[in-house]
Order: C-alpha cells, then structure tokens, then sequence
C-alpha cells in the first residue's frame, strides 16, 4: 500500500470521526444548551449591564459642581452560593461595563494585588533613577468601595434540582461607612441534568 493511499485512509476516518462534533459559534446573550442550576452566560452580561446602568442612573457617582469626579474600587464578590463560578469572570464584566458607562467621568481604581505590585516596582524604579519620570503624583485615593454577595437557595427532590441565586451589590461611602447604594441580580432555575458549571 502506497503512503498517498494511507494518508488518504488516514484522513478519511478522520472525517468521519469528526462529522458528528458540533462546534459553533453562539451569541454570548443566548440561553446555554448545556445548561443546570447556577449562573450562565446571558446571567453575567445581563447582571454587569443592569448593576452599570443603575449605578449611573442613581447618580452618586456623579461629578461634583466642581468638576471633582468621584472614585471608587471593586474589591470582591463573595460567593456563599452552591454555583462554583469563577467570581472574576462577573466582575470583570462588570468593571468593563461601569468603565463604558462612565467614561473619563468617574476614577475607577484598580486596587489588585497585580497592580499594587506593578506601582510599587515602578516607582521604585523612578525613585532610583532607572526609568525616566518622577513621583509627584499621589497614589489615587478612593470615594467609594463596591461589594458583592452571591448565595443560593438549594432544593433536591429525586433528580430535580430547582437552584435560586441571588447577587448583591454594593456600594459604601469610604468616608462616612455609610451604604449609598445597593443593587440585586436574581435567578432561578430547575434542572435534572447532573451538570458542574464552571
């Protein structure tokens, strides 16, 4: 048997191996098809979407009469539900959505352990002369802190799983403590398939 006839044998179980995968592409905003009790990605586009235009429409965040624009941080999404999400993947989303609400007009501080560290080395590095530039300006101090809560109400009867989630967010005055504003997401699903969404 020639190599031409063996690669051709090759790449024709090949194809016929393949023919029955599905891989397409879907819009982000669609219902899962692999679906079960916690968080999908409709979930997380409409929960940033919603949690930004609230938060723009209460106006707290407004500049002051003088110009002054206020700032604020996301510091964390606690998760006490049953959903083993990957809590960065929603306030990402949501920092991307605040930022095109907002634009120029509010600070958005990041205040990651990454970027604590990459300001420390670099004005370590203008304090040494090493880069060019100087530290005149302050570290951004903060208005405002943003929070989060994810919890779950969980109930099991034989295969059916009913799972309701519920998200809160919140927004503290840095200042005074006090809670100037504060917003929920809120699903709920039913589902007998045994499915780990991550």
């Amino acid at each position: 048997m020639s190599i031409r006839s063996v690669t051709a044998a090759v790449l024709g179980l090949l194809f016929v191996a393949c023919g029955g995968v599905r891989d397409t592409r879907v819009n982000p905003d669609a219902p899962d098809t692999v679906t079960g009790t916690g968080l999908q990605s409709q979930d997380i586009r409409t929960m940033a979407m919603d949690m930004a235009a609230k938060i723009k429409a209460d106006g707290i965040l407004a500049p002051s009469r003088d110009g002054e624009r206020a700032s604020f941080f996301i510091y964390e999404l606690r998760n006490d539900s049953s959903d083993t999400i990957d809590k960065e993947i929603i306030l990402t989303k949501l920092r991307t959505n605040l930022f095109e609400a907002f634009g120029r007009q509010v600070k958005i501080i990041d205040r990651s352990p990454q970027a604590n560290d990459l300001v420390d080395a670099e004005r370590r590095m203008k304090e040494r002369g090493q880069v060019s530039g100087t530290n005149d300006r302050k570290i951004a101090g903060s208005d405002f802190v943003l929070k989060g809560t994810m919890k779950s109400r969980d109930r099991q009867a034989g295969r059916l799983k009913s799972s309701y989630i519920l998200v809160t967010f919140e927004l503290t005055d840095l200042v005074t403590s006090e809670l100037v504003w504060t917003g929920d997401y809120e699903m709920k699903t039913e589902s007998e398939k045994s499915v780990i969404n991550r």
